[in-house]
């Protein structure tokens, strides 16, 4: 069983069909959707992703994305004090690191998840998780 877990940028260009990210991410999920892979995210990811579609009032990318995590089963986590405190000993060991950047990776150290996918380079200073950047997929 593979823990996934999703960062904010890889669903951005999923829903959005950012080329050519959204080709690799078709392929990454067609390869792992089976039973024995797991998607999580945060709902860091709501206050992330949902800003554009209620700036432009656009029900039609609320709902892609809702149905989005509906379809593929995600767990929708939402962070506790174990995950936060951890986020700020990620802060404080690695100079730069955003805060809702540590939230996520904290969140998928805390569930065990065996790969943390982005695209931000820069998370992949973390050595405390398995960070799969979808430009090198």
């Amino acid at each position: 069983m593979s823990k996934i877990y999703f960062d904010t940028t890889p669903i951005i260009y999923f829903l959005d069909d950012e080329k050519p990210f959204s080709d690799k991410m078709l392929a990454f999920i067609c390869n792992h959707q089976n039973e024995d892979d797991f998607y999580l995210t945060s709902t860091i990811t709501d206050a992330e992703y949902l800003v554009f579609p209620y700036r432009m009032e656009s029900d039609e990318k609320v709902k892609a994305y809702e149905t989005f995590l509906k379809d593929f089963y995600f767990q929708i986590i939402e962070p506790n004090r174990a995950i936060t405190k951890t986020a700020a000993k990620l802060r404080a060991k690695y100079k730069g690191l955003k805060g809702m950047d540590a939230i996520h990776i904290a969140t998928s150290i805390y569930y065990n998840c065996d790969i943390f996918l982005t695209n931000d380079a820069q998370l992949k200073q973390v050595s405390e998780a398995n960070i799969l950047l979808v430009d090198d997929m």
